[in-house]
């Protein structure tokens, strides 16, 4: 009977390898929000000691970290990506970002994408970025890359407006962060929002959380769409590892 059980964990085991290298190619897109030196102040950081593990896992194991111009090149059906390729994304660009998570990811030398909040330039609020901030990243970490997460449309509703107010929002973005890529405020999109990012001449738009497509991003996936994987709580290295090889 034990050696009945052994075998079939085997078997198994050999199964999952088989399925994950003949599977269709799927891509982590992992994301942050915000990093604390030490306790967590909500679910949504995690603490530096444990995003130096996960990026040191990524370093050490040879993944790929992609750009946005890779994965619209990948959506787009130009090119194949390593079957250990992974994007990492922040959301909202809190100052931890830049204290903590930026001399991390250079240390290791992985690139990655800040979703910025366009209202948060001014400096106002002290937790979040700055003109003095995001030109210092330009400078000193240019593996980070900075996309928009919308201008002043960062609350749960703002998928419900009318695309032309939604238009309006992307042309004062572009006046702070110039880029082709936007990740949706919640992760809610709908047609108007569609259409305001055609309008716009957006090439990718990505979503994030739970019922809200949390799952690896595939190439037959709509550019619209592109899901993403929550890791914004602190939790242990194997479940970070899990999610990373785990198919969906």
């Amino acid at each position: 009977m034990k050696n009945k059980g052994l075998y079939l964990i085997f078997t198994l085991f050999l199964l999952s390898v088989f399925v994950y290298y003949l599977a269709p190619p799927q891509i982590p897109v992992i994301t942050y929000h915000g990093f604390s030196e030490d306790k967590p102040k909500d679910n949504m950081h995690i603490t530096q000691k444990n995003f130096e593990k996960q990026m040191k896992f990524l370093y050490k194991h040879h993944y790929k970290t992609l750009t946005l111009e890779d994965i619209e090149c990948f959506i787009e059906k130009r090119c194949n990506l390593p079957k250990k390729s992974v994007l990492i994304t922040m959301d909202d660009g809190w100052k931890s970002e830049l204290s903590i998570a930026a001399p991390i990811l250079k240390k290791y030398n992985l690139h990655a994408v800040i979703f910025y909040v366009g209202e948060n330039i001014s400096g106002k609020n002290p937790s979040f970025m700055n003109q003095e901030d995001l030109e210092l990243i330009q400078k000193e970490y240019p593996n980070i890359e900075i996309a928009s997460h919308s201008y002043g449309l960062h609350y749960e509703d703002a998928f419900k407006l009318d695309s032309k107010v939604i238009q309006n929002d992307m042309h004062v973005m572009k006046t702070i962060v110039h880029s082709p890529y936007y990740a949706y405020p919640y992760g809610k999109y709908s047609k108007e929002y569609h259409q305001a990012l055609k309008n716009e001449k957006y090439k990718l738009a990505f979503t994030f959380g739970p019922k809200r497509e949390h799952r690896k991003l595939r190439q037959s996936d709509s550019r619209y769409e592109l899901p993403r994987l929550n890791f914004s709580s602190d939790i242990p290295l194997w479940k970070f590892i899990l999610r990373l090889i785990w198919l969906y």
